[in-house]
């Protein structure tokens, strides 16, 4: 290979343009593995909001029922198995 051939226009563009490809990739400040990492981070940070949203929408109505008193009877016996006096409570649980 000559001199000429290895310095040619065609070449050092090409190595220019591996050297700033390989430099975005690896070596930036914002290169592109850390932001694949933080889009990553992102999708778990909304679905995590989704879940915890959902949460609060059925404590929400949990909450407005409780201020019915025979709504608030059966949650505790369901929830809690509080049982009145000299009351049996069988659990049945399903398959």
């Amino acid at each position: 290979m000559k001199v000429e051939q290895l310095f040619s226009n065609r070449n050092i563009i090409v190595v220019a343009t591996l050297a700033f490809a390989a430099w975005i990739l690896f070596f930036d400040r914002n290169n592109y593995l850390d932001s694949l990492a933080l889009d990553r981070k992102i999708k778990e940070m909304e679905a995590e909001k989704a879940f915890y949203l959902r949460k609060i929408a059925e404590d929400s109505v949990i909450i407005s029922g409780l201020k019915d008193s025979a709504f608030l009877e059966r949650f505790a016996r369901e929830q809690y198995h509080f049982s009145r006096p000299g009351e049996a409570v069988y659990l049945i649980e399903e398959k």
